[in-house]
């Protein structure tokens, strides 16, 4: 027999749960208007009561947002992107944000895919990395980028990358 899911907690049911009305409950469970503070707790108190948790989709078609980010690298192996990843969801995650992982392993067509991909999926910026460090075309995109050890050959981009030859030159000398 096949097990029955159990259905997510909506913001009605807290709403109702709260004795509130629903845009009172939504104004309390995303840190929104002027609320007192009672009116807030007692919301939150009956959110976490009835496992709630907000709508991502909602949320993104209010915002505008969809709270998401995509990382776009042709560095299979890990050596660059990886790190970058890390730090991305370390720097986003704490936001709520989520980072998708897209690598184009070198393939020129396998890139525009993911960019076409990411933005048909409304996402709010792109990271650019790869397994080179050399200078790279820009993407064509229409959402922002920043690109994380593999620099854009558009000076008008955001390129983050090391300047090894300038930390080699502030090190102390042994002598």
């Amino acid at each position: 027999m096949a097990e029955r899911r159990r259905q997510q907690a909506t913001i009605t049911e807290v709403a109702a749960k709260a004795g509130v009305s629903v845009g009172t409950a939504s104004k309390a469970v995303n840190g929104r208007g002027q609320l007192r503070p009672e009116t807030r707790a007692r919301v939150l108190a009956a959110a976490a009561e009835l496992g709630f948790e907000p709508n991502a989709l909602a949320r993104g078609l209010l915002s505008g947002r969809s709270y998401t980010v995509g990382l776009l690298t042709n560095d299979s192996f890990g050596r660059f992107s990886m790190p970058v990843m890390l730090g991305a969801e370390e720097a986003l995650g704490a936001g709520q944000m989520s980072v998708f992982l897209c690598d184009s392993r070198g393939d020129a067509e396998r890139e525009r895919h993911y960019i076409r991909t990411l933005q048909a999926r409304r996402v709010d910026g792109i990271v650019v990395t790869g397994r080179r460090i050399e200078p790279r075309p820009p993407i064509d995109t229409v959402v922002p980028v920043v690109y994380a050890m593999a620099p854009s050959t558009d000076p008008r981009d955001v390129s983050v990358t090391s300047d090894e030859a300038g930390g080699a030159r502030g090190l102390p000398s042994s002598t």
